[in-house]
């Protein structure tokens, strides 16, 4: 029999499957318009179950794995001289075809955001900085580790002075930076003192604070309430949280490349999951009901589409980079060596997949978080 964790990673199916249809139903539109010849759009991945129908020279079929979709253009399988194939459009009409895949992404995101937003979302109304805070986690081999702290423990006082909201800790730990400070916690049922001495900034290990405590406002059932908003400001707010989201991404892109070239920037906190931690994310995540679900597919909507801009071969934003050097240059590269890049790019991101998937796998095994700072 199947355990209930593994039927809730199951989810893991419909979820990147459906985000990857949504994103091959853009490339698909788009070539439609662009003049761009489809000869085949597939249900799922090869190999082919059946053919479904024909219409206007498309090929709709199903095929066996169930996960997503893909559009066949013509030019991708070697015949290059068609007018209406994909390499002998103009390079602007390729990079519109190229990007609708992605756009498709974050459009999907804000449409999920806004009907979770127009059902309703619970939220706190109150003033944050006459909240308790509470610790999420705890840093092993950190100051706030070394004087018995523990998630889910309470912030009561430090040095004798009452204290809540999440800033003013935060600014009360970094003022005793380098001093012993006292602090009153409150456990459960019980309240208990210790004593921590925050590190100075060159003390402080990559991905930890001065403490080594991640912290949250403690805020009860009772103070959250559920607000709806109307499809306009829905749609709005789904734009903003999405762009928000895109943004921290990015930043968190560009800190991982500086850490590359750069010896002196840390890395962010946390690492690569592939689709095995995808899966255990999504089932915890699926456990803990319909809207978190949600909000979980409009974030991976948004990452499949900023990892797909990339400028990597065998990826979307990789085919754009071939497009606009060709618009710059005014001259067609050979699509015989475009294709070969590509290939072997492709060749490449399998190869690390397979990597990520058994680092996943190992930690699955090991009883590690699924996602590293997880």
């Amino acid at each position: 029999m199947f355990s209930n964790f593994q039927l809730t990673s199951l989810a893991v199916i419909p979820v990147l499957g459906l985000l990857i249809f949504l994103h091959e139903l853009g490339h698909f539109l788009a070539a439609k318009w662009m003049g761009v010849r489809v000869m085949e759009f597939g249900f799922g991945y090869p190999p082919r179950a059946l053919k479904l129908f024909e219409h206007g020279g498309v090929e709709y079929t199903l095929n066996w794995i169930p996960f997503g979709g893909f559009v066949r253009m013509a030019g991708e399988d070697g015949d290059f001289d068609k007018a209406d194939s994909l390499p002998n459009v103009a390079p602007w009409r390729r990079m519109i075809v190229m990007a609708a895949g992605p756009f498709m992404n974050f459009v999907t995101a804000i449409a999920i955001y806004a009907i979770v937003m127009m059902i309703g979302i619970p939220q706190f109304t109150g003033d944050a900085s006459q909240v308790p805070v509470q610790i999420v986690a705890v840093a092993p081999g950190s100051p706030a580790a070394q004087a018995g702290l523990l998630a889910d423990d309470i912030i009561v006082a430090i040095n004798g002075e009452s204290i809540t909201g999440v800033n003013a800790v935060s600014a009360s730990i970094r003022a005793h930076a380098g001093q012993t400070v006292k602090i009153l916690m409150k456990r459960q049922d019980t309240t208990f003192t210790t004593s921590l001495r925050p590190r100075l900034p060159d003390e402080i290990p990559p991905g930890q604070g001065a403490s080594g405590i991640q912290i949250t406002s403690y805020i009860l059932p009772g103070q959250m309430q559920t607000v709806r908003y109307g499809p306009v400001q829905a749609l709005v707010r789904g734009w903003q949280q999405t762009t928000r989201m895109l943004a921290l991404m990015l930043d968190g892109l560009g800190a991982m490349v500086r850490s590359w070239v750069q010896p002196n920037v840390s890395a962010p906190e946390g690492s690569v999951g592939g689709l095995v931690a995808i899966g255990r994310v999504t089932a915890e995540v699926a456990r803990q009901g319909w809207r978190d679900l949600l909000l979980l597919m409009a974030f991976l909507s948004i990452n499949l589409g900023l990892l797909n801009m990339l400028p990597i071969p065998a990826l979307d934003g990789g085919r754009i980079v071939f497009a606009l050097i060709e618009a710059i240059r005014r001259k067609r590269i050979p699509p015989e060596k475009e294709a070969w890049v590509h290939m072997t790019g492709f060749a490449l991101l399998l190869a690390f997949m397979v990597v990520v998937t058994f680092m996943d796998i190992s930690n699955w095994i090991a009883g590690k978080p699924a996602l590293p700072g997880g």
